[in-house]
């Protein structure tokens, strides 16, 4: 049982900006492309995918990166205060504001970037006033008249599917075409487990480094991590190895993982693994098997190939396969 040191780690790259996956690979270069200029950016992906991080990182890349980077989540900020925190307000402008008045985050992004994460859960009311924002580089704050200038750039998020939302009249189709302008597709951990164990290793240095404790993961956890779903993505991930860094004794094994797994996931996970060099065997036998006599159809051609008499080629035809 061997702790493994990730490549990319090795080489100094930050695994969050690095990838061995191709259509990941293509993430970032497109980040990359357009980080300098300022079209509005869609980031569509699973919740857990990284979308924020991605947000920041073309903000990093971009001329505004010595301006602010400012993030709301539209789905935490109750309805009722949502705008005050957008728009800002005016001295008096209702019961409980401060009194001398707010800023909004739009105009603390100014020549900067806001970052507006869960866009899906934005009220319909709210979604007219942000397009006007888009298309006029403008906004009023709460119970003002006169228009404010403001030069910002707008990246949103949504782990939801706004083109059918739209269809249900549940998003303003002109606000969906302002901010999809360029759009990014992230994808599921699970459509880049080549990036799996170098993350896994990445958070379990940056945990135990923070936490002071010197902890190791097997080579058998480093695999069994690369078979499981993760419904949860990257978030998933990098909070399941926090919490064995803190918990499992310096080393993280295949036994502290299936104590995290929820039980679908164990079953899943557990199918990868053969419960004996038998059991392994014979399941390899059968796909072998099972596939010659499904693309042959004749026990002779199946025993051809595998160089056994036709009777050993029979016999396992009708051990493996549904003969007609």
């Amino acid at each position: 049982m061997n702790n493994i040191q990730s490549p990319i780690l090795q080489s100094g790259r930050d695994p969050l900006f690095t990838s061995s996956n191709g259509t990941m690979q293509r993430v970032l270069q497109l980040c990359q492309k357009i980080s300098n200029v300022d079209s509005t950016v869609l980031i569509l992906g699973e919740s857990g995918t990284g979308k924020s991080v991605l947000a920041q990182y073309i903000h990093n890349l971009s001329s505004r990166k010595q301006r602010p980077f400012l993030t709301i989540n539209c789905a935490s900020i109750p309805e009722s205060l949502l705008e005050s925190e957008l728009f800002g307000y005016s001295v008096g402008a209702f019961t409980g504001a401060l009194k001398h008045g707010k800023i909004g985050l739009i105009e603390a992004a100014n020549h900067g970037t806001l970052f507006l994460d869960e866009i899906g859960e934005l009220p319909l009311q709210m979604q007219a006033k942000l397009l006007h924002v888009i298309q006029h580089q403008e906004y009023i704050p709460l119970r003002e008249i006169k228009p404010k200038k403001v030069n910002v750039r707008i990246i949103a998020a949504t782990n939801r599917d706004l083109y059918e939302m739209v269809i249900k009249k549940q998003f303003r189709e002109d606000l969906y075409y302002r901010l999809n302008v360029i759009d990014i597709k992230v994808p599921s951990l699970r459509e880049r487990t080549e990036d799996i164990i170098p993350l896994a290793t990445f958070f379990l240095l940056k945990n135990s480094s923070r936490f002071g404790i010197s902890c190791k993961i097997t080579e058998e956890a480093l695999h069994l991590l690369e078979t499981y779903s993760w419904p949860g993505n990257i978030r998933q991930l990098e909070n399941l190895i926090e919490k064995l860094v803190v918990t499992a004794d310096h080393l993280i094994d295949v036994q502290n993982l299936m104590e995290h797994f929820n039980p679908v996931a164990k079953a899943s996970v557990s199918q990868a693994f053969p419960s004996s060099l038998e059991a392994a065997m014979e399941e390899v036998e059968k796909k072998l098997v099972t596939e010659l006599y499904e693309n042959l159809k004749s026990s002779r051609k199946v025993a051809d190939v595998l160089k056994v008499s036709q009777t050993k080629a029979y016999r396992l035809i009708r051990k493996y396969c549904t003969l007609s």
